[in-house]
């Protein structure tokens, strides 16, 4: 009976390591869907942007040689 002691004793932290294990996969899967909302990834800031066409009377002839 002794040896089922002893092998009893070595996996009794077996539940643990697999408690935390678990606890660390929920808080990093939380973490991972958190980062990817609309609100923790915020609004990029708003830019005026303006664009100018200006037109010249220049006008440029090719010259052959």
């Amino acid at each position: 009976m002794s040896n089922l002691k002893e092998i009893q004793n070595r996996h009794g932290w077996d539940r643990w390591k697999d408690a935390a294990f678990i606890g660390a996969a929920v808080l990093m899967t939380a973490l991972a869907l958190g980062s990817v909302t609309s609100q923790a990834a915020g609004k990029p800031p708003t830019h005026h942007w303006s664009v100018s066409v200006s037109f010249t009377d220049t006008h440029v002839d090719s010259v052959k040689p």
